[in-house]
């Protein structure tokens, strides 16, 4: 290893475990499923603003109803919220959402947040509006008592990324909410890029956030998870694509998941599916196995 890039690892090494605590730790004794979390983005074709046009909305889920779905169905009381689910952000409907996180129990663990503008635009105007849409969604995580908001995809400029990350980060850090950067099919698919923002940006509430999905292959898949998986503090178990017989034929699911145990992750696992639009799928029989497949890996 040259010397320039063994003194970046162990830079980034340091930051990483001097940092915020990873969510969700299990002590001894403590079920599997305290490590196991789920997003609204399963569930996408049972939300109004998210179904596709041509499908008929059935069995409709709103963020008001999801937390009782989630735990009666699934035993799950991790909750991500997708931001396109939101149907208002008034006081009155985010006092509602916390209403029903708390009589069910759940723990809302992350907000993936979506905007309009990209945070890394070199176009000035733009990019300080991408600020402002996040800076309002982490207002958002505060008043639901959220851990964390990933911030949306970012496809231009990295230095242009990491001047709005870092004032997204300070402002995030004063109300007490923590900045998860995914590798989310932009720059930050490349492993390198996603950790040199922990670097760069250097701040105790910030990490990764690892989707297993997204990536261009199997072999940097695999390459990439394990650089990222010391300064990982959220996992998005993606599933994608499966056949009539249940079978996940895009990836080895669980070898994911194992590289991240064989790191030491103490974390949530966040099932979370997306793939090819299926009308045949069975979205509760997906969910079920991405539960029984982190449970068999942990």
């Amino acid at each position: 290893m040259k010397r320039r890039n063994f003194i970046l690892q162990a830079t980034l090494s340091t930051l990483a475990f001097t940092g915020l605590p990873f969510a969700g730790f299990t002590g001894p004794g403590k079920s599997k499923m305290n490590r196991i979390g789920l997003t609204t983005v399963v569930f996408r074709n049972r939300f109004a603003s998210t179904k596709p046009k041509n499908v008929v909305l059935e069995n409709e889920l709103t963020l008001l109803s999801a937390p009782e779905y989630f735990v009666d169905r699934f035993n799950v009381h991790n909750v991500e919220m997708w931001t396109n689910h939101f149907e208002s952000t008034s006081k009155n409907y985010l006092k509602e959402i916390k209403k029903s996180l708390h009589k069910h129990h759940c723990s809302l663990i992350n907000l993936q947040s979506e905007g309009k503008f990209d945070p890394s635009d070199p176009l000035e105007e733009n990019r300080l509006q991408a600020v402002i849409e996040v800076k309002n969604w982490v207002d958002i995580a505060q008043v639901l008592g959220c851990e964390s908001l990933r911030v949306r995809s970012m496809k231009k400029s990295y230095a242009q990324a990491v001047l709005s990350l870092k004032e997204i980060t300070k402002y995030a850090k004063s109300k007490g909410v923590r900045i998860l950067i995914e590798n989310h099919n932009d720059m930050f698919s490349d492993y390198q890029t996603h950790i040199s923002t922990i670097k760069d940006i250097s701040m105790d509430n910030i990490g990764l956030l690892a989707d297993f999905g997204n990536y261009s292959s199997n072999m940097v898949r695999f390459d990439s998870l394990r650089h990222i998986a010391p300064f990982t503090m959220l996992v998005s178990a993606k599933a994608k694509d499966f056949s009539d017989q249940m079978e996940h034929n895009a990836y080895d699911f669980q070898k994911c998941i194992r590289i991240f145990e064989d790191q030491g992750f103490k974390g949530i696992y966040s099932c979370e599916q997306w793939g090819k639009a299926n009308p045949s799928y069975d979205y509760e029989k997906i969910t079920d196995w991405m539960i029984e497949h982190i449970k068999e890996s942990i």
